[in-house]
């Protein structure tokens, strides 16, 4: 670690710097939980009280996101010299990091990202936050897929300084955000930033490049970017979320359904009829445990209707059921859910498919309204009794 580096924040080890920006620097820590990331806020206004409990509502606000597809929020600490913020340290490369290694992404990788991407800001304005940062440097290549990180930060961060300048990266922001509108800052900004940050992954490329900010936020404002380089249906879906108006973007709950929409469409020649797969080859059985690889994939095709797709993962609290089909596709206690925590015995429905968590960190398919065979005859010779005592009774 560099000499002047804290050895401690707070309860937590520093363990060595992961990286440094305009808003804070960002340590790879150790605590009682395990490994963390801790982001120390250069907040030049953090002496106001006031200031200071914004920054502490903003980041309750942000901590209630869930962690599918995300860097969880863990705690905050406001009383300090520096504000900081602890979430969970998800270990990979920046999407930045990746493309610009190892070159743009294309096929099935990018619409991967792009859904991947999508979802995790449904779960974040389903919580009521706005990212206002989302950019490539913030999504995160993890071992089990790409997590956005720092959402909630950067309005946290303007929570405690005078600036008036938007806070963000300006070839990510969207046009509201650069001309200063922050009664036009909403949920359309970020669908702005993944289009974006969608186009960087495609192309190595940011869309408003430039020598200047200046020059960048004036591209930001006045030019209609090129996406012809950018194959259907991601041009056209690119193109609707770079709209200059705000009020016509998608949401992104418009944009993830047409995303497993487009997917779904594109799997139904592959996905057999009423059949269940995992992740690994080959078919799930009637009982899959998880464990024995990354996660249980499920995807349930009928006839005339696009795939189900959800996916049961064991994670360190327990087990996190994911779908995959826009909320669409799976639920529990007959409510569609995007994402949820499973608990043992807990029942779902994927499709028209029952399926069980058992005790033993196992997904089993619940058979509804049937019957064995034995119980069959069993059945049979009941009733065959009690005919035979009906006429036994009536003929005397």
């Amino acid at each position: 670690m560099n000499t002047g580096e804290p050895r401690r924040i707070g309860p937590y080890e520093v363990l060595g710097r992961l990286g440094v920006g305009g808003q804070g620097t960002v340590y790879l820590a150790r605590g009682e939980a395990g490994r963390v990331a801790i982001k120390v806020i250069h907040a030049q206004g953090a002496a106001d009280p006031r200031a200071r409990r914004r920054f502490a509502d903003e980041v309750a606000i942000a901590s209630r996101v869930p962690r599918a597809y995300t860097a969880m929020i863990i705690e905050a600490a406001t009383d300090g010299h520096q504000p900081y913020i602890v979430s969970e340290y998800v270990e990979g490369p920046s999407l930045q990091e990746l493309v610009e290694t190892h070159g743009p992404l294309s096929g099935a990788a990018l619409e991967r990202l792009a859904t991947y991407t999508a979802t995790a800001l449904a779960a974040i304005h389903g919580a009521g936050v706005v990212h206002r940062d989302l950019k490539p440097a913030n999504v995160i290549i993890g071992p089990d897929g790409p997590r956005v990180v720092d959402f909630g930060i950067a309005r946290a961060l303007e929570a405690t300084t005078a600036v008036t300048t938007p806070v963000g990266t300006p070839a990510y922001l969207a046009p509201e955000q650069v001309a200063g509108a922050e009664a036009d800052v909403g949920p359309p900004v970020d669908v702005h930033a993944w289009a974006a940050t969608v186009y960087f992954a495609a192309t190595g490329k940011a869309l408003f490049a430039g020598s200047n900010v200046a020059f960048i936020i004036n591209r930001v404002l006045n030019e209609t970017p090129d996406v012809r380089v950018i194959a259907e249906p991601l041009r056209s879906l690119i193109a609707g979320c770079l709209d200059k108006d705000p009020a016509r973007r998608p949401t992104s709950m418009d944009l993830l359904s047409r995303l497993v929409g487009y997917q779904s469409a594109n799997s139904q020649a592959t996905v057999p009829r009423t059949v269940i797969l995992p992740a690994t080859l080959g078919t799930l059985k009637e009982t899959t445990t998880l464990g024995s690889g990354p996660a249980s994939d499920i995807v349930i095709s009928g006839a005339g209707i696009a795939p189900a797709h959800a996916t049961v993962r064991k994670v360190s609290t327990g087990y996190r059921l994911h779908d995959h089909s826009g909320g669409l596709g799976t639920f529990i206690d007959g409510r569609p859910v995007l994402y949820a925590t499973l608990r043992p015995g807990e029942r779902f429905r994927i499709g028209p498919v029952v399926l069980r968590l058992t005790e033993a960190g196992e997904v089993e398919r619940v058979r509804l309204g049937g019957m064995s065979a034995a119980r069959w005859w069993l059945l049979l010779v009941l009733a065959a009794v009690v005919v035979l005592a009906v006429i036994v009774a009536i003929t005397g």
